[in-house]
């Protein structure tokens, strides 16, 4: 049990990672009305580019967001634990008014492509 509970809270850094991308990208897409590529924070972001924490103790950010303006999602690897190799998703279909965590519906969008296990997910994010 507590190896569970060292996990959840290992995936939640995840979720903040993740979830702190959320309203940078509804701004950029609504600006640009495209999806930027994700840099580092300590690079200089060119065109086409936004700086991003993209990688934690626990997990990394993928640098590119998936999908074709106003659909999207940012996925985040679990690289250490008992969740390592898993992927949590955060998927929009709205531009990013709304983002669905893990395989959750949210505003009509079902997200897709979490693969961490559901008694390591957050609630927020359990289908």
């Amino acid at each position: 049990a507590y190896q569970d509970y060292l996990t959840r809270s290992q995936v939640s850094e995840a979720v903040t990672l993740t979830g702190g991308l959320k309203s940078p990208l509804a701004e950029y897409g609504a600006d640009k009305n495209a999806w930027p590529t994700l840099v580092g924070p300590t690079a200089t972001a060119g065109s086409g580019q936004l700086n991003a924490a993209l990688v934690g103790k626990y997990s990394t950010v993928s640098t590119s967001v998936g999908g074709t303006y106003p659909a999207g999602t940012v996925s985040a690897t679990m690289t250490t634990g008992k969740a390592s190799g898993g992927v949590l998703t955060l998927s929009t279909g709205n531009g990013g008014s709304a983002w669905a965590c893990g395989n959750t519906t949210v505003d009509g969008h079902t997200g897709s492509g979490t693969t961490i296990e559901t008694k390591y997910l957050p609630n927020a994010c359990k289908p």
